[in-house]
């Protein structure tokens, strides 16, 4: 299947979809739901179905459209759900090492892309829970450079959730 620009994709190996902003030698360049972009094979993609109603192609406006890139987005507050049912489709399927593992390579990952992209805020909502995520993320925040984190707004999430700030 080939792709073309503005087609909706889903990720093979990672959670989350994007819009194809641009095609070159086979390689697609996508940009995901939190503005950030990334080059892709096309073996790494998945086609979102598209929903055809009266012969009229219905597109997602919010994804369609090229927000030009400003110092505004950069301030605005990030988040990641590592909730793990948010995570993969069938989370019983799942030893609890597994699971945890996968939580912490979506928090690097998301932390990575964050900061790449230049964003100085993010949220990582972990849950409360028996506190074991909590205190892993905090293990993996304390040996990373550049950053503090503290627990994030009370008002906003709870005891579930770590700020972190980039410097």
């Amino acid at each position: 299947m080939s792709f073309k620009e503005g087609d909706t994709v889903s990720f093979l190996n990672q959670v989350g979809e994007g819009l194809i902003v641009e095609e070159r030698d086979g390689r697609y360049r996508i940009e995901d739901e939190h503005g950030f972009d990334d080059w892709y094979e096309r073996h790494e993609l998945v086609a979102k179905n598209r929903l055809k109603i009266d012969g009229i192609q219905k597109k997602d406006e919010a994804r369609a459209r090229n927000v030009a890139r400003s110092e505004a987005h950069l301030d605005k507050l990030l988040e990641v759900d590592l909730h793990f049912n948010k995570l993969v489709e069938f989370p019983k399927t799942f030893s609890n090492h597994e699971m945890l593992q996968i939580q912490l390579r979506e928090a690097r990952h998301f932390l990575d892309k964050s900061k790449k992209g230049g964003h100085r805020r993010v949220v990582l909502i972990h849950g409360v829970g028996e506190g074991r995520l909590k205190e892993e993320v905090h293990t993996m925040l304390e040996r990373m450079d550049n950053l503090r984190f503290y627990d994030a707004s009370y008002a906003e999430y709870g005891r579930g959730a770590t700020e972190v700030e980039f410097y």
